[in-house]
């Protein structure tokens, strides 16, 4: 039986279970207090129930998303991740704009973002996964966008800085990870991937790990946890050329053509902080 099957099964099991619920919520007078306290103990049992339905469900999702990598690969993935989210912070500016930022060095304060999320503002907040929070100073960025860059400095300490790897080692399909904080999900969440391919006329890294508007800036880390790219935005991958005309489908939901994220190598990075500093 496949995943998807068992969900469906397990999806079925909780309306049946939420029938036994409404059953048992019966506008009728009861008998007596023991009955009552019969129903409201029924009642919490089938919820109890429900709950841990709904959790196998969402893990057997989970499963399908991450179907294609190993076991130890995931666990890998995870670890480093959990431990990367202390050098990720959030960067806010005013009117609501803002992104992802991580620490590049932690005794000089440097945080990096993306050009695009820092155009408009000079000064920004800064929120780091403890809870910690400082006002950051716009260091560099380019006004065109092109590298996708930016640098801010703040006054925090006692921060944890990512360390910086080589976007040359990478070779095909090999996992990659980043954090960020896309707004309709939440605040460091951690995405796993593969690497696809350098576009070496763009100076662009593309991969196919999961981003969001608010991963703006975030760190694009190998399993070691080192930083090979900045996450920018994304692209229509090669072979999205699906058409949808006079498609006898009723959509409830448009279908989303597959996406590759982009990211600006690490050392172009480097190299723009250099011209900053």
């Amino acid at each position: 039986m496949d995943s998807r099957s068992r969900r469906d099964i397990l999806k079925l099991s909780s309306i049946v279970i939420m029938a036994g619920l409404a059953g048992c919520t019966s506008q009728r007078e009861p008998t007596s207090d023991a009955i009552n306290q019969e129903q409201k103990t029924r009642i919490e049992e089938l919820e109890a129930l429900v709950k841990s339905k709904d959790k196998q469900i969402e893990e057997l999702h989970r499963e399908d998303s991450i179907s294609e990598f190993s076991t130890d690969i995931i666990e890998r993935a995870e670890t480093m991740a959990r431990d990367a989210r202390n050098a990720t912070v959030t960067v806010g500016g005013e009117g609501g704009s803002g992104g992802t930022g991580w620490i590049l060095d932690a005794n000089k304060g440097y945080v990096v973002t993306n050009s695009h999320v820092v155009i408009d503002n000079n000064s920004f907040s800064i929120q780091t996964f403890d809870g910690d929070s400082s006002s950051a100073t716009r260091i560099g960025y380019y006004e065109d966008m092109i590298p996708d860059v930016a640098l801010l400095q703040m006054d925090l300490e006692g921060i944890q800085e990512l360390p910086i790897g080589d976007r040359s080692n990478l070779t095909k399909d090999d996992p990659l990870v980043t954090i960020g904080h896309p707004g309709t999900i939440g605040n460091w969440i951690m995405t796993l991937g593969r690497h696809k391919e350098y576009d070496e006329v763009f100076d662009t890294l593309y991969s196919t790990v999961p981003t969001s508007r608010g991963n703006s800036g975030g760190p694009l880390l190998t399993l070691e946890g080192n930083v090979v790219g900045v996450v920018s935005g994304s692209r229509l991958a090669n072979d999205s050329e699906d058409d949808f005309s006079k498609s006898d489908v009723l959509y409830t939901q448009l279908p989303e053509r597959d996406k590759l994220t982009t990211s600006a190598p690490v050392e172009t990075l480097l190299e723009s902080v250099d011209e900053w500093t």
